[in-house]
């Protein structure tokens, strides 16, 4: 069906006016989380700018900050330093360099194949380089494309080490989990591959450290696009970095969301920004020690404004600890390209940082070796190794439980609790402010009616409200969480046995993006990856939502706002439960169909480095737990934590909304439907 066809049937379809379409309303959903979005990114970088606006400001943060991004990267705590088992597995004289053909294990299982340039003849230890590829293909890794910089660093006095990326090396391993490869689940791991290329770049150094070469206190590093992202993250976290020289590129994530410049970049490119911060920050990291940053005017990928404003602020604070001239940006007038001027850039950057000499001449010419000569494992890598999964093995969290006594499960949901709060849904805000509603005329029934509720400048929700005509005392609640795709026919059928009892009360909400037209794939993608660089997921989106909806309902006329139990189907039920679990006021919770495991849905920044779904819905005990059908195996792990409480049976199977909201909680009785 044609996209013209489809609207045509939706407005047909629709009982509101055509102003008031399903279609519109997904329409002015998008605009408005554009333009939120839009708006947390510019506070997230003027934030940055604030810590990092002088010496004075900065030094006191520095410490958590560098903690943070380690978190972020999912080097926190550091990974073990396993043996690297270096191998040399061949060895190419070419007069005025050698190059060594090389692996090593970053990890166990873990290879990293990689070129080790020597200069020829040497005469005592020299700094050692070392250069991480961006994206640049070849069957013999992304080394043999940059050889010329080894080449050229080689020839002018330096040992440079030239590492693979591991979605281009030898040995297979992925970069492109979220942004083309369906796995979403990265981000509930916590899981970005620039943390394990900075763990290779290290390891890397420690190798370098154990080479009679090399000076083991005149290391840097520099690398272009993904090896600029690479370099920053790197300095940042490891002061044996002495230089670096990241080419192409930085910005702001407020550049950054504004242009929507997600859609161009790798996964590797970014950490889980679950704390907030800005690509700011790396240039503080790294200050004061010696930094060069080069940018193309027409770079599509980090656009000018972005990094005008990192130069600008960066250079503020490289002029507070009184060394303005250790930092520098360099514009050329030319996109995302490298360029034999900015390759002596870099060099000449570390030849006054790093040797102490400036304007030397330099020998940047290279003859490149024909790719297939530069292999390490030759067409035949290692049968061990695991690079393919690193993914799934680099924030792997240890399972929890069972837990022997009520004593121990209470200490863990205390910890449990605050990694929820402090770091996994910290941008969430737990007390909405501000929230207001109105009404729409009635449905024509008059019994439902439409409620419009404002959570946040420019972000407006539709819900659905049914209570009972005159009903003498307060009644209980149920805030039910609408799915993709369910239209308002299809609510007040599963709710209709609530509505003709009477007992109760229910709203339905739709947060953002959901209804009965959603947003498209690609548009919920670009929404998830600019969300991350603001502390969020579109699923903690919705969550805030969700917080915000059960704030209205219980202002509500003829609403008990101690008996509101909150439902919903699949990653929607979820949501509700996430906000029982922040909002102690919730009753309790149905689940609907809904899935086992946050590496299915909903997607929160990291949540499977300390948890996941049977072990989450155990920290609603001992208040209940209903699920509305069927309940997984999986949740008996939630069941065992109620009985520590003696109340496994507050885990219970329902086949009756309308039951559980008026406190039945067995099957002996008829529905009268």
């Amino acid at each position: 069906m044609s996209g013209w066809l489809l609207l045509l049937v939706l407005l047909a379809a629709a009982e509101d006016p055509p102003s008031e379409t399903a279609w519109q309303r997904m329409l002015d959903s998008r605009a408005q989380v554009r333009r939120w979005l839009e708006r947390q990114a510019r506070a997230v970088t003027d934030r940055a700018a604030a810590e990092i606006a002088s010496q004075e400001t900065w030094e006191p943060l520095r410490a958590r900050r560098r903690q943070e991004l380690r978190d972020m990267l999912g080097l926190l705590p550091w990974p073990e330093r396993s043996p690297l088992n270096p191998q040399i597995t061949g060895r190419l004289d070419r007069g005025s360099y050698v190059v060594e053909k090389l692996a090593f294990e970053s990890l166990p299982k873990i290879y990293v194949t990689a070129n080790l340039y020597l200069p020829k003849p040497m005469s005592g230890p020299v700094p050692g380089i070392v250069y991480v590829c961006g994206h640049s293909y070849s069957p013999y890794g992304a080394k043999v494309r940059y050889q010329r910089h080894g080449i050229s660093l080689a020839k002018n006095g330096y040992v440079a080490l030239i590492l693979d990326p591991i979605q281009i090396a030898e040995t297979f391993g992925l970069h492109h989990g979220v942004y083309s490869q369906e796995m979403y689940d990265w981000y509930s791991r916590g899981y970005t591959p620039a943390g394990v290329e900075v763990w290779n770049a290290i390891r890397a150094v420690d190798y370098l450290e154990t080479r009679s070469e090399v000076d083991k206190n005149r290391i840097g590093m520099t690398g272009r696009s993904g090896g600029a992202a690479m370099s920053w993250f790197t300095a940042a976290v490891d002061d044996r970095i002495r230089a670096v020289a990241p080419i192409m590129g930085i910005g702001t994530y407020a550049a950054m969301v504004q242009e929507d410049t997600q859609r161009r970049h790798c996964d590797c490119m970014f950490p889980i920004n679950f704390a907030r911060q800005d690509l700011l920050h790396l240039g503080a990291l790294i200050a004061p020690r010696p930094l060069l940053t080069a940018h193309g005017r027409k770079d599509a990928l980090f656009p000018v404004p972005g990094y005008e404003e990192f130069e600008r602020r960066i250079g503020a604070l490289y002029r507070s600890y009184g060394r303005p001239d250790d930092f520098r940006n360099v514009v050329v007038e030319a996109g995302h390209e490298d360029s034999d001027f900015l390759r002596e850039q870099a060099i000449r950057w570390f030849d006054q940082h790093l040797l102490g000499v400036a304007d030397r001449p330099l020998d940047l010419t290279y003859t490149e070796e024909p790719p297939e000569n530069l292999a390490v494992f030759g067409g035949r890598p290692p049968a061990d190794a695991e690079n393919y999964r690193i993914h799934e093995r680099f924030t792997l969290r240890p399972a929890a439980g069972p837990f022997p006594s009520l004593a121990a499960w209470q200490a863990r949901r205390k910890a449990l609790l605050e990694q929820l709060e402090t770091k996994v849904l910290a941008a969430v805000e737990r007390c909405p402010r501000n929230v207001r509603w109105s009404r729409s005329a009635a449905a024509p029934d008059g019994r439902v009616q439409e409620l419009v509720i404002s959570t946040e400048e420019d972000i407006s929700l539709r819900a659905l409200l049914y209570r009972p005509e005159a009903a003498a005392d307060a009644l209980p609640s149920l805030l039910y969480v609408a799915s993709d795709g369910e239209d308002r026919a299809a609510i007040e059928a599963l709710l209709l046995g609530v509505t003709r009892r009477g007992r109760a009360a229910w709203m339905a909400v739709y947060p953002r993006g959901i209804g009965e037209v959603p947003w498209e794939k690609t548009f919920w993608k670009s929404v998830l990856r600019n969300a991350m660089f603001v502390g969020h997921t579109v699923d903690s989106l919705r969550l805030a939502d969700v917080l915000a909806a059960f704030h209205v309902l219980r202002l509500q006329d003829g609403v008990d706002p101690r008996r509101i139990t909150v439902a919903g189907k699949g990653a929607s039920g979820i949501l509700g439960l996430y906000a029982a679990l922040l909002e102690p006021a919730v009753g309790q919770v149905i689940l609907i169909e809904p899935p086992s495991s946050h590496r299915e849905a909903p997607l929160f920044l990291g949540v499977l480095r300390y948890t996941d779904l049977p072990e989450a819905a155990g920290l609603l005990a001992p208040r209940r737990l209903n699920f509305y059908g069927h309940m997984h195996p999986a949740y008996e792990t939630t069941r065992s934590i109620y009985g520590l409480f003696g109340a496994a049976g507050h885990v219970f199977v329902t086949m009756s909304l309308e039951a559980v909201l008026e406190g039945r909680y067995d099957h002996h009785f008829a529905s009268g439907l």
